[in-house]
């Protein structure tokens, strides 16, 4: 969807350039439309199901009466409906549930989404380690490095008493040299590799640290944004009658400029502006903390690098200090065969510590997975909390709703009217269904039923006019007024009572009603939209190109 924040008008003479486009679907770059209209009108966002949030197509599910659907359901129907929607939904138009409720089920659906991601990890790790057994086990690797460590320093105290002599090191042999300069240069390599390294450290931590001031300060931003506007609307503009610099009279300036230094205003709305650029600063922020997270990821994976070379260099500094002192006489294949002792124990401890590192690793998942679980069950119970807490307003709402809806019903010509004893209308929308005196089926006149639908959409906008606390936008789309067989008199009389109910009601509302058989009493010009479409004037002028011969 392209969206244009300013003017109507200005928006159809902008070029394209001037609008601006954004997705259905959520991703790390973008807001999707839905989130940008819910902002404009000031609807919270909530958790829908299977992860996503509730959208603009289903809000309008709510309000639109179309001909498909069938006249027993409340929503427009359509495939793979599941109840949860029905039910977010109609908490979020009529108000019954709080941004707070909102806020901690959609947190609740993120931690659920940790907690599981955790449990796979921490899963798959113990699969890993199934085949070790009480090898595996707390303590075993921490007994067999100390033996290791302590028969590593005897081998090596032995090697050093074989070295005691007075030997000539100018006859080292051949292969100790080759070897020697092998590790000579192994270890200048990871070196080198581990310098870079560490500058790339030094750089990202600089980056995190840097970008974590500027989140900062964005959030900051925000809040005094935020406050900022506040204060606006409850004092509204404050106009200077002296200059704040030189504390003289301020001249007269037109309504197109500032009062204060005389610029030309923008164009566009202040509302519209400022609405765009806390935008932008959310925009900021979102993309700030998703490149943060990936520095941090950056960050965590050179360490552990730089940790690894360190440790591969500390054993093969260790080996090259043994073959630079060794020496070549009689007793050369003892310390070589001490030293071979010594390369197999420095072999063994590097994967000993790989082990160790991999239990803490599942030590910290099983932790991390504990405080996901306990931060979902405080969410759980925090929102049975505020759902007990919401059944009373929920219980006003429809009192309110069934009330309207029987107003109307009651206004329905006697000689047609299917539902004389009319004593109680129900309705549920989290079930899709509604009733009269208890009977979802209602009445055996399938234009009864109509009558009975759209009275309970126009009971619902009439209660959202009344009720300041409902989030129903004020406007109806009704294309089934006519539908199933309703005879002339009782339309032109249902479209009389809705116009009679609407025109009392002093806040801004619109109903688009489609009709065939209209009330002569209503063809006003402030009623009427567009010519009357028929045979020879149709909806669709389509110009057909001359006959070839």
């Amino acid at each position: 969807m392209h969206i244009y924040f300013g003017e109507l008008q200005d928006g159809l003479e902008a070029a394209a350039d001037g609008w601006q486009r954004y997705p259905y679907t959520r991703n790390d770059h973008s807001k999707t439309f839905s989130q940008i209209l819910f902002r404009a009108l000031g609807l919270p966002a909530i958790p829908g199901d299977e992860g996503s949030n509730i959208t603009m197509h289903q809000i309008l599910r709510l309000m639109y009466v179309d001909q498909t659907t069938p006249f027993q359901r409340i929503f427009r129907s359509e495939d793979f409906d599941p109840r949860d929607t029905w039910e977010a939904v109609s908490e979020l138009l009529c108000g019954i549930g709080n941004n707070q409720l909102y806020s901690k089920r959609i947190a609740l659906r993120e931690s659920r989404k940790i907690e599981s991601d955790l449990s796979t990890k921490l899963t798959n790790l113990l699969r890993a380690t199934a085949t070790l057994g009480e090898n595996f086990v707390e303590g075993a690797f921490e007994a067999e490095n100390t033996n290791l460590s302590r028969r590593r320093e005897t081998l090596q105290k032995e090697i050093e008493d074989l070295h005691g002599a007075d030997i000539d090191s100018s006859q080292m042999a051949k292969s100790a040299e080759s070897e020697r300069r092998k590790l000579y240069e192994k270890i200048s390599k990871e070196r080198n590799i581990l310098v870079g390294i560490e500058r790339k450290i030094v750089s990202l931590n600089f980056e995190v640290s840097d970008s974590d001031q500027f989140v900062r300060h964005l959030e900051q931003l925000l809040k005094e944004f935020d406050r900022t506007a506040a204060t606006y609307l409850a004092i509204g503009e404050v106009p200077f009658e002296l200059c704040p610099a030189c504390l003289q009279p301020l001249a007269d300036a037109s309504d197109h400029q500032c009062h204060l230094c005389k610029e030309e205003l923008p164009k566009e709305d202040r509302d519209t502006k400022l609405f765009e650029l806390r935008l932008d600063i959310e925009g900021q922020i979102s993309e700030s903390l998703r490149l943060q997270e990936k520095r941090e990821g950056k960050l965590s994976a050179l360490k552990k690098e730089a940790t690894r070379l360190k440790t591969s260099m500390s054993r093969q500094m260790r080996q090259f200090d043994e073959v630079r002192n060794a020496c070549v006489d009689g007793r050369t294949a003892l310390v070589s065969e001490k030293s071979r002792e010594i390369g197999k124990i420095d072999s063994r401890l590097d994967e000993l510590g790989k082990l160790s590192d991999l239990r803490q690793q599942i030590n910290e998942v099983k932790e991390a997975k504990e405080n996901a679980s306990s931060a979902v069950e405080k969410l759980r119970n925090e929102i049975q909390a505020l759902e007990l807490a919401r059944d009373n307003r929920r219980r006003q709402v429809k009192t309110r709703i069934s009330d309207q809806t029987k107003r109307v019903l009651e206004m329905d010509l006697e000689e047609h009217n299917d539902f004389e004893a009319l004593e109680k209308f129900d309705f549920s929308f989290e079930d899709d269904w509604f009733a009269i005196n208890g009977d979802p089926n209602i009445t055996t006149s399938a234009s009864g039923m109509v009558v009975v639908k759209n009275s309970l959409f126009i009971g619902l906008l009439l209660s959202s006019l009344q009720n300041l606390q409902m989030r129903y936008p004020r406007m109806l789309l009704l294309d089934n007024v006519e539908d199933k067989g309703m005879v002339g008199d009782r339309v032109r009389n249902f479209q009389k009572v809705i116009a009679d109910l609407m025109d009392v009601e002093s806040k801004p509302h619109q109903i688009i009603l489609t009709t065939s058989t209209l009330n002569p009493e209503l063809e006003r010009e402030d009623y009427i939209v567009g010519p009357e479409y028929t045979k020879e004037n149709r909806t669709l002028k389509i110009q057909t190109g001359a006959s070839r011969s």
